[in-house]
């Protein structure tokens, strides 16, 4: 091997090695049957804690939380299945792993399946943290949903202050009330049935003295 090819090699690995460290993503490869990391980019350390030598030949399951790892196997046995039907095809899915540090984040991982022949089965992707995409999904969700709340709340207020400023048609004899429809009610149940109150039964002290006089 002459001199030059020496010194071109050399530079195709320094500007590789140059690309691996300063990515956002991490690249990795994983065996498709022990689910052991083969390869990972240093770039792995700022998303994860971890660096890279950290991550080769561990287990995939001690990356992820016990629900993201059960999601990986069940889309793992899918693919298996579609890979020998001859269908080959890119996977995303949003998971969560365990920082270094004991916190749960976020990651975004584009994966497929890929075999040499001669080598074992093994699974190529990209990882993405995407945490905090999924925080500020979180709060716009938490943020239409006290909207919601709020418009609901007020919806039944405006209901409710229809029905107490509104003249209703109740009967003299038995205290019925007439509602849009003709239908009669008793007074308690359209009262439950038109607002949010809840009736609860006791008795005044002028009705004390009728049915329990004495007491």
């Amino acid at each position: 091997m002459t001199q030059k090819v020496k010194e071109k090699i050399k530079e195709l690995e320094q500007r590789n090695n140059f690309i691996a460290d300063n990515l956002l993503d991490a690249i990795w490869v994983v065996d498709a049957k022990t689910l052991k990391y083969d390869f990972i980019t240093p770039s792995v350390e700022r998303i994860s804690g971890y660096t890279a030598d950290e991550y080769i030949n561990s287990s995939v399951k001690d990356r992820l939380t016990p629900e993201s790892f059960q999601k990986v196997k069940k889309v793992l046995a899918e693919d298996l299945k579609r890979f020998k039907q001859g269908v080959k095809a890119n996977r995303t899915l949003e998971l969560e792993l365990i920082h270094k540090d004991g916190s749960i984040y976020w990651i975004e991982t584009k994966a497929k399946l890929y075999k040499e022949n001669g080598h074992p089965l093994k699974i190529i992707g990209v990882t993405r943290n995407i945490n905090e995409r999924k925080n500020a999904d979180q709060k716009q969700n938490e943020l239409i949903q006290n909207l919601g709340k709020a418009l609901a709340e007020k919806e039944s207020l405006l209901k409710e202050n229809k029905v107490l400023r509104g003249l209703l048609p109740i009967c003299s004899g038995c205290k019925r009330i007439r509602d849009e429809h003709g239908k009669w009610w008793p007074l308690d149940v359209y009262i439950t049935k038109n607002t949010d109150t809840e009736i609860t039964h006791t008795i005044c002290p002028g009705c004390t003295e009728v049915f329990y006089p004495g007491l």
